[in-house]
């Protein structure tokens, strides 16, 4: 699998192909990017699930955890503002059982009905605005 396509598929489940500063911002390369010059670095830096699964367990995903799923992961997930968070227990089961390059496929294939893209990405830019206003 390329590394490039590998940087989509973040560690808490989220397929990064789907997400607003990949697709308009133009200023991520994906959760799994180490460049240093994209916004993900500095998600690394304050994301508990991040820190958890890649640095503390040297994990890929969340999907490879003993613990898996734990309290922070379904606190995330559930989470009141970030409704774009609602797929990622369902997605880490499907990558559990076919493995993370099968479930990329699965993602980009199901992400390119762009109708389905467009009203995701107004989606997260919904809940992004809730979180700015200080709902989060």
């Amino acid at each position: 699998m390329s590394n490039e396509r590998k940087m989509l598929a973040a560690p808490c489940g989220l397929y990064c192909g789907s997400c607003t500063e990949l697709l308009l911002d133009d200023t991520c390369h994906g959760c799994g990017c180490e460049c240093g010059e994209c916004a993900a670095g500095p998600h690394h830096n304050v994301c508990a699930i991040y820190h958890c699964c890649v640095i503390e367990k040297g994990l890929e995903t969340c999907a490879g955890c003993d613990d898996f799923p734990c309290t922070q992961l379904i606190q995330f997930a559930y989470d009141p503002i970030w409704r774009t968070h609602l797929p990622v227990l369902e997605n880490l089961r499907r990558i559990q059982r076919i493995g993370v390059e099968a479930w990329l496929d699965e993602q980009q294939a199901y992400w390119a009905d762009r109708k389905r893209l467009d009203r995701w990405l107004q989606l997260h830019r919904e809940c992004e605005a809730k979180y700015e206003q200080g709902w989060g």
